[in-house]
């Protein structure tokens, strides 16, 4: 009678990569990259120009917290790399086809479900908590309310691009994805960084139903806005 193989699972300070595919899947997220902690300076200069334009609205939070926004140590100084993941929250049929009811409202499709900052802080947490536990390393997770800016460290980490819609997106998983940051002191081996491979494509501008994204090109692509 044969016996089963039983291959020990990636640790994460051995094997941080395999480690963290692993870990991820088994919490729900879809895609997970390593990347610096840092923001590059053509996202830098996007946040600065925004501003000075006063595209925030009256979101005035963007530009108390401006400075913050320009590199995580200004949060954290120890911060040394990021663990970026992405859980697709997608539903199960083709949400356009509701906006052929107009007698009725239109939710969007990430505020269907529970609070997502809640859900996804809760599996950040315990995949930080695992990472600390086995390498010792000191860490820290991010879920959208802080000043850091997500979707550059996405981009770095290697799981998509924004794109022209300022959306994050992935190949492997569209746009529909709530981000995490795992910032943590650790220098881990990095992902390959992924490239803007929007072209000339503006599907996610012409099928906006309340025509948003106007304006929304060329630098206020690297920047993180809310909405």
């Amino acid at each position: 009678m044969s016996k089963t193989i039983q291959h020990p699972k990636p640790n994460a300070h051995k094997d941080p990569r395999g480690w963290l595919i692993e870990a991820a899947a088994h919490e729900g997220f879809l895609l997970a990259g390593i990347g610096p902690a840092d923001i590059e300076p053509v996202n830098r200069a996007g946040l600065v120009a925004f501003l000075d334009d006063a595209f925030e609205g009256d979101m005035g939070w963007l530009r108390d917290t401006a400075a913050k926004r320009q590199q995580p140590q200004a949060m954290w100084p120890d911060a040394k790399t990021a663990i970026v993941l992405g859980m697709n929250y997608g539903p199960d049929h083709d949400p356009m086809d509701n906006l052929a009811a107009k007698s009725a409202g239109n939710i969007s499709v990430y505020a269907r479900g529970r609070d997502y900052h809640d859900l996804v802080k809760g599996k950040l947490k315990q995949l930080a908590g695992q990472f600390a536990a086995q390498t010792g390393h000191a860490v820290k997770v991010f879920v959208d309310t802080a000043p850091l800016m997500e979707k550059p460290l996405a981009q770095t980490a290697g799981i998509g691009w924004q794109g022209k819609h300022t959306n994050l997106v992935s190949r492997k998983a569209g746009s529909w994805l709530f981000l995490g940051v795992i910032l943590t002191d650790a220098i881990l081996p990095y992902d390959a960084p992924e490239t803007d491979r929007c072209g000339g494509c503006r599907q996610c501008l012409d099928i906006c139903p309340t025509n948003a994204f106007p304006r929304l090109t060329g630098w206020m692509r690297g920047v993180v806005f809310p909405i």
